[in-house]
């Protein structure tokens, strides 16, 4: 059986490891950011605030809009990279 002390040692470190996930930025905007950052409440118009401001979103399953932090934030940029030159054999080459 556990003392009292070793109970407590795991519930202090249980609670730290909490306190750590609740302080890690997420990936996403929580749902309270989104209305913030759109200005809009309901979800419908909050998609046509965010497609009017050219933020990137997706809608998930169930109609939400879910936004990447870093689109907010100057991270990575979500845009495809510019496509490459088509390659072409220098016999067909100009010039």
């Amino acid at each position: 059986m556990m003392t009292n002390e070793t109970e407590y040692d795991i519930v202090a470190e249980l609670a730290r490891k909490v306190e750590r996930l609740e302080s890690a930025p997420s990936t996403f905007l929580t749902p309270e950011e989104i209305s913030v950052l759109s200005g809009r409440k309901s979800k419908s118009r909050q998609i046509e605030a965010l497609r009017a401001m050219g933020v990137p979103f997706f809608i998930n399953g169930i109609g939400h809009a879910v936004v990447a932090r870093s689109a907010v934030e100057g991270g990575k940029s979500l845009a495809p990279a510019a496509p490459k030159a088509k390659w072409v054999p220098k016999v067909l080459q100009k010039g």
